[in-house]
């Protein structure tokens, strides 16, 4: 119960920093004026920041309950949702995306172990 409560915990707490900080200078960073129309959302979050939350969510839990492989999967996807596309910023937008959101991923998994060992340690 208590892996449950730190799991949730870790990932909602971690969502909003990243999603508030992180991803949102990545976005100015690469915006273009291209796609002046404004994005579809999914419960009040665009569609992007909703897509990099489950992705996040999906490889950490993935990674918390011992299935390391679907970052192949992970990889296999995102691949297949690129092919023929050849606009610059966007691509280098892609690749730091899913590198970083894989990198935030690990770091939940590692972080929610040593949080895990702190509280066994403190008990």
């Amino acid at each position: 119960m208590k892996e449950t409560l730190y799991f949730i915990l870790l990932f909602c707490i971690g969502e909003l920093i990243v999603n508030l900080t992180l991803f949102k200078w990545l976005r100015k960073t690469f915006s273009t004026s291209e796609n002046p129309e404004p994005e579809k959302k999914i419960m009040s979050l665009s569609i992007s920041v909703f897509k990099g939350i489950l992705e996040r969510f999906t490889l950490f839990l993935a990674l918390f309950v011992n299935i390391p492989f679907v970052l192949t999967v992970f990889g296999a996807i995102k691949i297949g949702t690129r092919l023929e596309k050849n606009n610059k910023v966007q691509n280098d937008y892609f690749i730091i995306g899913n590198l970083l959101t894989i990198l935030i991923a690990i770091s939940y998994y590692f972080l929610i172990h040593y949080l895990l060992a702190i509280s066994k340690s403190l008990n």
